[in-house]
């Protein structure tokens, strides 16, 4: 007889997994009493925290339409999270940056997903945790 993890392939398992992380991860920072926050513009406030980035750019990385972007950068402006910056070369062009609270909602987040790879290790061990971790930063998944 075949197990649920038999019949579940990798990529399947791994994006079950990763949709179950981030909504613990949003349900947490929600817990402490924040804002809510999406998934889309979670992932748009860690682009922005990465590096300077258009709101053009955000919609490539993420896939959805430039005007889907710009509702959801817009969502994140008049909440705090994100301002605006101008472009030096080019006055069309603006960049997006973290605010105080954007910069706020990283680290808490940060630290709630620390908490979570803690609970990971208490469950699995740190040498199989290592291992995933090794296995995901692979040039493969690149």
């Amino acid at each position: 007889m075949q197990t649920h993890i038999d019949k579940t392939n990798l990529v399947d398992l791994i994006s079950d997994k990763h949709a179950k992380l981030r909504k613990k991860v949003i349900d947490a920072w929600e817990q402490n009493g924040e804002d809510k926050v999406t998934d889309t513009e979670s992932y748009m406030i860690a682009l922005v925290e990465k590096e300077r980035t258009t709101v053009a750019q955000i919609a490539k990385k993420i896939g959805m339409s430039r005007q889907g972007a710009h509702k959801c950068a817009k969502g994140l402006m008049e909440r705090g999270y994100i301002e605006i910056e101008d472009h030096q070369d080019n006055s069309r062009d603006k960049f997006l940056c973290l605010t105080d609270k954007g910069r706020y909602f990283v680290d808490e987040t940060l630290h709630i997903k620390r908490n979570i790879e803690n609970e990971i290790i208490k469950s699995i061990g740190k040498e199989k945790f290592d291992l995933l971790k090794e296995a995901f930063s692979s040039s493969w998944f690149e």
